[in-house]
């Protein structure tokens, strides 16, 4: 019974993570939490201003502006993600060299390899969480604001509606006066309606009307006992005729899915996989450069982030934005070529990686120096 309770014991005690590793998570973790807020706030309030403007225009709906906040939250989480965690590491690992620590767990034997475990039990969940993030619901949350603020543009001007004034529809091609409008049920009165179809025009009067919404998403004023004249100004060729219920047009038709929205950034990961066009194969590698941002960044900062004891309590964070600004401009700069045919498939996938893994050799070897590498390299030693 003592032997089982001791393995017990023993099962728990190797299955929990080491304390340099837990110690190591912890600061990675709520340093990377407090640079994401940071970047997210500075991103998001460029972002929002623009949706502000459109909102106070009239062209979003106040509803909607909330809605479309958290959506530009989220998809700005995704892309910076990467700089977050590398900024997070770098910051972390630069003061514990300033404080010493470091010197006290190398006389520990902690070497690169060590430490490299440490970050991987943080960055191989982040790189597999981003992947998710930004092949899944990264498209998913592009498409969702790109169809609120689509809908809201093209029914801006039936939240414009006033009464007592002539409100335009269509590009000028409908006019509509009502002389009341109710509020609590949207039912106009006395309502007025002109619409002109090529030469033809058309006026129609009735009592009552209000506005309806189809399937499709297309806008109508359904009009209530009333009468309608029709024909070309300057003819005598006219008619006129009463109804009961008319439904009038007036919104414009729905101009083509491409030339309104980006499809290339709404569309599912799985079809981009599949696809051979330029475009999209360009807006696949922006999103397989989320997760390989996180794992070759984070590969990055730890050599990087060596700095002297007494140095500055920024340490290296300059030399690390200049380095993620060059990345980051090469894969947009890749992604340009991509699509202009200029360069390859392959290359413009793994070229930027190419050059990221050598910076992460030379460093690694500017660190630990040419002889210890190469010892390490014919194993008489370990990193």
């Amino acid at each position: 019974m003592n032997s089982t309770v001791f393995k017990l014991h023993s099962f728990k005690r190797r299955r929990r993570l080491p304390v340099l590793d837990r110690m190591l998570i912890l600061e990675v973790v709520k340093t990377v939490l407090a640079v994401l807020c940071v970047l997210v706030t500075i991103i998001v309030s460029r972002k929002f201003l623009s949706i502000l403007t459109k909102a106070i225009e009239g062209e979003i709906a106040g509803g909607t502006l909330m809605t479309l906040l958290g959506l530009k939250i989220l998809g700005t989480l995704i892309i910076f993600l990467p700089a977050a965690q590398f900024l997070g590491l770098l910051m972390v690992f630069g003061r514990m060299y300033r404080d010493q620590e470091m010197s006290i767990l190398a006389s520990g034997g902690v070497g690169y390899g060590r430490l490299y475990q440490a970050v991987a039990w943080l960055v191989i969940p982040l790189c597999l969480l981003s992947a998710y993030l930004a092949l899944e619901v990264l498209p998913w949350s592009e498409a969702k604001v790109q169809s609120l603020m689509r809908h809201d543009e093209k029914t801006a001007d039936l939240r414009g509606i006033k009464p007592g004034r002539f409100n335009e529809f269509s590009k000028g091609d409908v006019v509509l006066y009502a002389e009341s409008l109710s509020e609590a049920d949207g039912l106009m009165h006395n309502v007025f309606v002109q619409s002109r179809n090529g030469d033809k025009n058309g006026v129609t009067a009735a009592d009552s009307g209000y506005l309806k919404e189809t399937e499709t998403g297309s806008h109508f004023v359904v009009l209530d006992k009333g009468i309608r004249y029709q024909g070309t100004p300057g003819q005598t060729d006219y008619i006129i005729s009463e109804f009961d219920e008319y439904a009038v047009k007036i919104d414009a038709d729905a101009d083509d899915d491409g030339n309104v929205i980006k499809r290339e950034s709404t569309l599912p990961s799985a079809q981009l996989w599949k696809s051979k066009l330029p475009r999209e194969l360009a807006e696949l590698q922006r999103r397989l450069a989320v997760p390989l941002g996180v794992l070759i960044l984070g590969m990055l900062a730890i050599p990087i982030s060596k700095v002297a004891p007494r140095s500055g309590v920024f340490g290296n964070v300059v030399t690390a934005f200049l380095i993620f600004v060059v990345y980051f401009n090469l894969q947009s700069v890749s992604q340009g070529l991509l699509i202009s045919g200029k360069l390859p498939v392959w290359l413009a996938y793994s070229g930027v990686y190419i050059l990221m893994l050598a910076l992460i050799l030379f460093n690694l070897v500017k660190a630990v120096g040419l002889r210890w590498s190469w010892q390490v390299l014919t194993g008489r030693t370990q990193i």
